[in-house]
């Protein structure tokens, strides 16, 4: 982060501020514009962290322009930096503040690299949590384990999640369809579905326009439809007729995917839960057919 002379009269430089402390100080100091904009920021910085320069410009009924020259003027190098520092203010909070240096934002931690991911991935499980209701959940439980055929679509990162789906939900007896890529026998798969079976969609930020059409492609044959995404803004969160949330920030370069995993991980424990016998004597009978390996023993 670059160094502003508009800080110039900020007490103590060398002291952590949070993103919210920094727009509390020199609110008195800011146009009509940049009150607004702050104001949104300090009332809402959960929705922040999400919302492009675009989305929050609107919000405070100005430009996008304002809102990128405003996070300049706070002494970042762009809208993006001050996005992360309210994303990791709003997520780690006061046990891990994120704070503002002229160069550049770090966190005040004193912890190794293997206990400070592990934490993070622990207040992302907890985020994750804290996103999503039983009932919501439940309605995603119902149409995932009495899907006659269950589609799985998850491009880039978001195929990780999908490809562990298709495993589980396999293990499980369902008839899976597992979709990566953009091939025509992915599409000839899509026209098939019908009202008993299920699409569920895996995507986060800006989902991938494959997933987008998929999604939009199944619910407008009245196919069942399921998201996991990372935040009410994403395009297929407002597709699917059951949305789940999932955290994905981490402290490094690549997103998290414990949140994403373990709600996988929790669907499918509910479909074995429904039939605990039936599971339990297909997954037997797997196990009986793997062969010398037995890695699955």
């Amino acid at each position: 982060m670059q160094s502003s002379g508009s800080h110039s009269g900020r007490p103590d430089e060398s002291k952590p501020r949070r993103v919210t402390d920094l727009l509390r100080e020199g609110f008195d100091s800011f146009s009509r514009s940049q009150k607004a904009i702050a104001r949104y920021i300090i009332d809402h910085l959960d929705e922040t962290a999400y919302l492009s320069a675009e989305e929050l410009a609107r919000k405070g009924n100005t430009s996008s322009s304002t809102v990128v020259r405003f996070a300049q003027s706070l002494g970042f190098t762009g809208y993006p930096d001050l996005q992360k520092a309210t994303r990791d203010e709003y997520r780690l909070g006061a046990t891990a503040r994120p704070v503002v240096h002229d160069d550049q934002l770090l966190f005040l931690v004193e912890e190794d690299n293997l206990t400070r991911a592990l934490r993070t991935d622990i207040l992302s499980l907890e985020e994750t949590l804290a996103k999503n209701t039983l009932g919501r959940f439940n309605q995603a439980v119902e149409a995932v384990s009495t899907a006659k055929q269950l589609m799985l679509v998850g491009m880039h990162e978001a195929s990780i999640v999908t490809r562990h789906a298709a495993y589980v939900f396999d293990l499980l007896g369902l008839t899976t369809h597992l979709v990566v890529d953009s091939s025509e026998a992915n599409v000839a798969r899509l026209v098939r579905l019908g009202p008993d079976d299920t699409l569920l969609a895996v995507g986060f930020r800006r989902a991938h326009p494959l997933t987008v059409s998929f999604l939009e492609k199944a619910g407008a044959a009245g196919v069942r439809t399921v998201a996991i995404t990372d935040n009410s803004l994403s395009e297929i969160a407002g597709l699917a007729a059951v949305t789940l949330y999932a955290d994905i920030d981490s402290t490094f370069f690549a997103h998290s995917l414990v949140g994403p995993l373990s709600l996988v991980t929790a669907l499918a424990a509910a479909t074995y839960a429904k039939d605990r016998d039936a599971s339990d004597a297909r997954i037997k009978e797997i196990r009986q057919h793997v062969g010398e390996s037995g890695w699955l023993r």
